[in-house]
């Protein structure tokens, strides 16, 4: 029975040796298929790292033969130094000449009867603007009528007294007293009729009375509509000469020397981009105390139309003194990705290759020529001065196709 046991016990523990090589076997085999797996995606990971980093490469430069360049346009120039005529901005307005500008407010409170122009409409001179029904002139204009009945009846007494003293049936005072009366109602009636007249109001108007625009010019703001009362303060209409504007600005202290009485000066409208001149009118004699800014008026002398009251341009003044350092042509710059670039050209072989270089950029010519390379250049090196948007479009459009 005790050797039974024993034998027993050696054939569980061989079992149990058998299960774990079986297990180790199992364990070892899934390891090397991992590591093989491992090792066979890292290789394709970095096959097509290799292949985006080559790709990338391939999309950040172009080449081109030399006769491309000529098919294309590409035209090549060096990095130079060179003087740079800065062209200094400032924020300017368009305003009315007030010289050349009407208010109109009437000359009698009364109730709007009739309004006959439209806001923005172009008048001219004393055309009617408006008609209101005063009570006031109601009553002066019964006064007036008042005053030629009386003169009727004066006029027929001093005639008739007259006659009677050239015949000796009248006594001298009697004419005399009649002579005063009649003058006395001449008076009252051309007193009546000149006030009338100097309220720009008529004789026979039923209470009516006409508002008439003072000058030709264009209604820049109206605040009146019919039924309503207004009083002599209310400005009921405004009338601009939009044929002269002025231009508005300000300066600092330091750059006010550059501005002179009767200069002519550009600005640039912010809407269309267009250039405008101007003849600087006046100039404050002080600068603001708080400020150090210095006001200033000019004359706009090509409006044509084009500009209205209170639009926001940019005053244009070029720096007499240019500074000098490297620069590139204005049209060599453009826009990827976010940075401004230059496309530098390198020869190799029998191709010419263009990378997109980053760089920043200074000041900009006065005459819209040149543009200041503060860094990412050097003297003498080639890049492209004529059709860079080309060589950005081929860019893009080798990104594009990447992309998909």
């Amino acid at each position: 029975m005790k050797n039974q046991g024993q034998q027993r016990q050696w054939v569980w523990v061989g079992i149990v040796a058998v299960i774990t090589a079986l297990i180790a076997s199992i364990l070892l085999f899934k390891g090397k298929t991992s590591g093989t797996a491992a090792s066979k995606d890292e290789h394709a990971e970095n096959e097509h790292g290799a292949d985006e980093k080559g790709e990338q490469e391939h999309a950040a430069e172009l080449a081109f033969t030399s006769k491309q360049l000529i098919e294309q346009g590409i035209q090549l120039a060096k990095v130079e130094q060179g003087p740079i005529t800065q062209q200094m901005s400032y924020p300017a307005k368009v305003v009315v000449n007030t010289d050349q500008q009407a208010h109109v407010s009437p000359s009698f409170a009364g109730q709007v009867e009739k309004v006959n122009v439209e806001l923005g409409q172009q008048v001219k001179k004393g055309q009617p603007l408006a008609t209101l029904f005063v009570p006031d002139l109601v009553d002066q204009q019964a006064n007036l009528k008042i005053a030629q009945e009386n003169l009727t009846l004066a006029q027929q007494d001093y005639a008739r007294e007259r006659q009677l003293l050239t015949q000796g049936i009248s006594a001298r005072q009697d004419y005399q007293r009649a002579y005063n009366a009649y003058r006395q109602a001449q008076i009252a009636v051309q007193a009546a009729r000149s006030r009338l007249s100097a309220l720009g109001a008529g004789t026979n108007s039923q209470g009516r009375y006409t508002i008439y625009a003072p000058i030709s010019g264009v209604v820049s703001n109206k605040d009146v509509v019919v039924g309503e009362n207004v009083q002599l303060t209310d400005q009921l209409f405004t009338i601009n000469q939009l044929d002269q504007l002025w231009l508005e600005f300000v300066l600092p202290a330091s750059d006010a020397p550059q501005i002179q009485l009767n200069q002519k000066i550009e600005f640039k409208s912010l809407q269309t981009g267009q250039i405008f001149q101007a003849q600087v009118h006046s100039l404050m004699a002080e600068a603001d105390t708080q400020s150090g800014r210095l006001k200033a008026n000019a004359k706009i002398l090509n409006a044509n139309n084009q500009l209205r009251p209170n639009l926001m341009v940019n005053l244009l003044l070029t720096n007499p003194q240019p500074t000098v350092g490297l620069r590139v042509a204005k049209s060599a710059i453009q826009q990827v990705e976010g940075k401004q670039v230059v496309f530098v050209a390198e020869t190799e072989k029998d191709k010419i290759h263009f990378k997109a270089t980053p760089v920043k950029v200074g000041a900009y010519s006065g005459d819209g020529a040149w543009v200041e390379i503060q860094s990412g250049l050097t003297a003498n090196q080639r890049y492209v001065q004529q059709g860079s948007f080309l060589l950005k479009s081929e860019m893009e459009k080798g990104e594009a196709e990447h992309g998909h």
